[in-house]
């Protein structure tokens, strides 16, 4: 089949229903052997985590490149066009290529539809998609994140020589357990044999799953260690932050203290950052190329991560951030009462009614800010504003500020936008969903970001 354009496609790949048998990595596996398998062999580097994927790899992204490495990421969700999924040295996939893919991807569900998983859909087919790009572009390494969880997300086909655990809590318990141990479980599943794994701050408990999986698989793990990942934070408000990164080349060798900075805000985002430098270190050590700090340094600073504390608009200030579960909004708790101690907040929040809003509703209640404002999005699974009057009036003796109902969030912005000064700032946040069609608004209405 061939598509007359890119949206065409797309609109394909949405189509696809099945009613096949098996798991979600059965049925890769299956789709991937009958195109020869080009997964099999892929250096690459698994991503996986409660918060904290995203930005963790476009830091390590940029390390890479800086090193004159060819990268390719595989990402999710996208935020502005279904092509961030796929990058190549930063790059999005282009038309040309991704009409390719998604037209083998016609072929290889015709064959589905024939066996007893059925067709592919959704995830599924961005994971063989993501086979045959990487396969076609050969990078010299594949950042992959995960969808959701590790050991039966059908990204764990891939054979990583090296996996991140960033960090471990309690977000889609009907997938990944309801403690966190049992998050851990799932997370450290894509750990394949004999290969290098880096965490994140992670508690005792999930640590301890982790660490025991990775000596099952003679897999030699790197923990983060506050004590050695980060000393001498110092917090520029809007500009970032500059932190002390202690870094071990062997572990016979003394650590030595090397000065960084990124842009990205938050003490979680110098933590990311953290992550991404020790996967960086290991990773170049495996493939015995020295590391060139002098131009490592700035790519780590200029890396950006679109919808994670992203300005979007100035005077007034327009924030937006995915922040869709209680660790995410914990951390961006943390962030606002750093960074902005003298801005009036006025904050707007929608999420998805599969997430644990009865948490976060009253979290969201204790930020410093001068309204708290709810309202509604177009998504399956958006929680609509009868659905948070229920839950306000459920959660009354938890809320510490009054609740406002938003029923036209598009009018809400704008008047925000024209009646505001430069002393209040307006914080978007919730569903990675709802944050990309507030980015796709003021790019469409003001113009003031590009996509």
């Amino acid at each position: 089949m061939k598509f007359i354009n890119v949206n065409e496609a797309i609109e394909w790949l949405n189509a696809q229903r099945s009613t096949g048998q098996g798991n979600s990595v059965e049925r890769v596996k299956v789709a991937l052997a009958f195109i020869d398998n080009p997964h099999i062999g892929l250096p690459a580097i698994h991503i996986t985590g409660t918060n904290g994927k995203g930005s963790t790899t476009a830091f390590l992204r940029e390390l890479l490149l800086s090193q004159g490495l060819q990268v390719g990421t595989f990402t999710s969700p996208h935020i502005m066009t279904f092509k961030e999924r796929f990058t190549f040295n930063g790059e999005l996939i282009s038309d040309e290529d991704l009409l390719f893919v998604i037209e083998e991807m016609v072929q290889i569900n015709d064959y589905m539809e024939q066996t007893e998983f059925g067709r592919l859909v959704f995830f599924e087919l961005y994971t063989v998609m993501m086979a045959i790009y990487f396969n076609m572009k050969k990078p010299d390494v594949c950042l992959v994140e995960v969808g959701i969880g590790g050991r039966r997300d059908c990204t764990s086909v891939v054979n990583a020589q090296l996996a991140i655990i960033t960090t471990i809590g309690l977000d889609h318990g009907d997938k990944l357990g309801n403690t966190v141990e049992e998050v851990a479980e799932e997370k450290s599943g894509l750990i394949k044999p004999n290969s290098l794994v880096v965490t994140g701050l992670i508690d005792e408990g999930p640590l301890t799953v982790i660490e025991n999986y990775a000596k099952e698989m003679n897999s030699e793990i790197y923990r983060y260690q506050i004590e050695y990942g980060m000393s001498d934070i110092l917090n520029h408000l809007d500009q970032g932050s500059t932190f002390n990164f202690w870094q071990t080349s062997t572990e016979a060798e003394e650590t030595q203290q090397n000065n960084f900075a990124i842009g990205m805000l938050g003490l979680h985002q110098v933590q990311n950052a953290t992550v991404a430098l020790q996967a960086f270190e290991l990773w170049m050590r495996h493939i015995e190329q020295p590391i060139d700090w002098v131009i490592a340094k700035p790519a780590l600073q200029k890396t950006n991560w679109i919808a994670r504390m992203e300005r979007i608009h100035e005077e007034p200030f327009v924030y937006i951030d995915g922040a869709h579960n209680v660790a995410g909004l914990n951390a961006l708790k943390q962030l606002v009462t750093e960074y902005f101690p003298h801005k009036e907040i006025h904050i707007l929040y929608a999420g998805l009614d599969s997430k644990n809003q009865a948490a976060q509703l009253p979290l969201l209640s204790t930020f410093e800010s001068s309204s708290l404002a709810v309202t509604e999005f177009e998504h399956p699974n958006a929680m609509s504003l009868e659905q948070f009057k229920e839950l306000v009036l459920s959660e009354a003796t938890h809320l510490q500020q009054p609740v406002q109902f938003v029923e036209n969030w598009p009018e809400y912005i704008t008047d925000f936008i024209f009646t505001k000064n430069a002393d209040q700032m307006l914080l978007v946040t919730g569903s990675l969903y709802f944050v990309s069609a507030i980015r796709q608004h003021i790019v469409k209405e003001f113009q003031k970001i590009s996509n």
